[in-house]
């Protein structure tokens, strides 16, 4: 079960603890107990950004051996593909709006 969905929810309610996760996100996660970890178990180094009206983050992530398994869960089988990658690259809000609506 991944906790990453718990982590933002609590950065919603609590302005201090988003304020630390943007600052230092592996410390504020430390706060609550946790750490993030990849499949190897090896800590990750976290970076947390905020999208906004004006915008908007996509990941676009190699799923090597640094992908925080603990705190994302797996990833879904679109997101390994090279097709969305490569598009993500190439035309992200296109592929956005295409995906998502």
């Amino acid at each position: 079960r991944s906790l990453g969905p718990r982590i933002v929810a609590r950065a919603w309610v609590d302005e201090d603890f988003k304020r630390r996760l943007l600052l230092d996100a592996n410390e504020a996660i430390a706060s609550l107990g946790l750490k993030a970890t990849s499949s190897m178990n090896n800590a990750v180094k976290l970076k947390v950004v905020e999208s906004s009206a004006t915008v908007h983050n996509l990941v676009v992530c190699t799923l090597c051996s640094c992908y925080p398994v603990n705190l994302l869960g797996l990833s879904p089988p679109w997101y390994k593909s090279r097709e969305y990658r490569a598009q993500a690259v190439q035309r992200p809000r296109e592929l956005l709006q295409e995906s998502f609506g």
